[in-house]
């Protein structure tokens, strides 16, 4: 296993990050973001280091007893949805600006499950990662906004858009 190079990551108290024309606003889309490319990186490199670097980055802006809380039900979420994936899912480079599409559906989901949207708008956010939006799935989803919410990280409703503005892009028509 790797275990070489120091990681750079956002500022938890960063008040915004530009990502493809939206503004992420709170440091719940960015500790959301950020921990989705981290745990997903970690899992294909098998490098510690990302793992590592997810859950400091957890410590500093959760503090170390929500952070071990909730670093143990996001890396079994991204696994889940990683192993359940019908395609590879994608991550920035761990120092890159902003999120791509996956990290910003991640942030999607989380919000679908701690606003109480409708059952069909979880299920949307789900499959625009290639995931069947199963039980097992959606429990696993609410058990770590839910967790989230009890440490005070709570994502906008603003998230929600990229439910939309990914369902819209790339959608072929059969004729």
């Amino acid at each position: 296993m790797k275990t070489t190079r120091s990681i750079t990551h956002p500022s938890p108290r960063r008040r915004a990050q530009r990502t493809k024309g939206h503004l992420v606003e709170g440091r719940a889309e960015i500790l959301v973001g950020t921990s989705f490319r981290f745990w997903l990186t970690g899992f294909r490199t098998g490098d510690l280091t990302y793992w590592q670097s997810a859950f400091d980055f957890s410590a500093r802006t959760l503090g170390t007893e929500h952070a071990r809380l909730v670093c143990s039900d996001f890396s079994r979420w991204v696994k889940m949805l990683s192993a359940r994936s019908r395609r590879e899912l994608q991550a920035l480079s761990p120092d890159a600006p902003g999120y791509g599409r996956d990290e910003c559906v991640a942030m999607a989901v989380i919000a679908s499950h701690q606003h109480r949207a409708c059952p069909a708008l979880q299920a949307c956010a789900i499959t625009l990662l290639s995931c069947e939006p199963s039980p097992d799935v959606a429990d696993l989803s609410f058990t770590v906004a839910d967790r989230l919410q009890r440490a005070e990280q709570v994502l906008s409703e603003r998230s929600l858009e990229y439910v939309i503005e990914h369902a819209t892009t790339g959608v072929r028509l059969l004729v």
